[in-house]
């Protein structure tokens, strides 16, 4: 299963999030670098992950620093990806992904 983001992220009180998801890496597959962007209107959330391990991924987004706009509402949100991962071969390998999140309140 190739990384992704949850269905919904819950927006804080600073009008952020805190994204996650499934890291969906395979077992021979080490992941050295998640890169994630969600885009709403005018709001928009950033963060980066080195080294990132488990079955699932989260973020904690500083709202100072990694939160850009306006808050965000609940509603539609797009989230975006960039994954770089290693085999145990070395090979090295990108992916990118975007998808239709839903924002929910707290």
């Amino acid at each position: 299963m190739p990384p992704n983001f949850d269905d919904k992220l819950t927006i804080n009180d600073h009008g952020c999030l805190t994204p996650k998801g499934p890291l969906g890496l395979a077992a021979d597959e080490t992941a050295l670098r998640l890169d994630i962007w969600i885009f709403q209107d005018r709001a928009a959330c950033m963060g980066f992950l080195l080294n990132p391990t488990g079955a699932t991924w989260t973020i904690n987004s500083d709202p100072h620093e990694d939160h850009f706009g306006n808050p965000f509402q609940p509603g539609a949100a797009i989230g975006m990806g960039l994954l770089v991962k290693k085999n145990t071969a070395g090979q090295a390998i990108v992916e990118q992904w975007n998808r239709p999140i839903t924002l929910v309140g707290k």
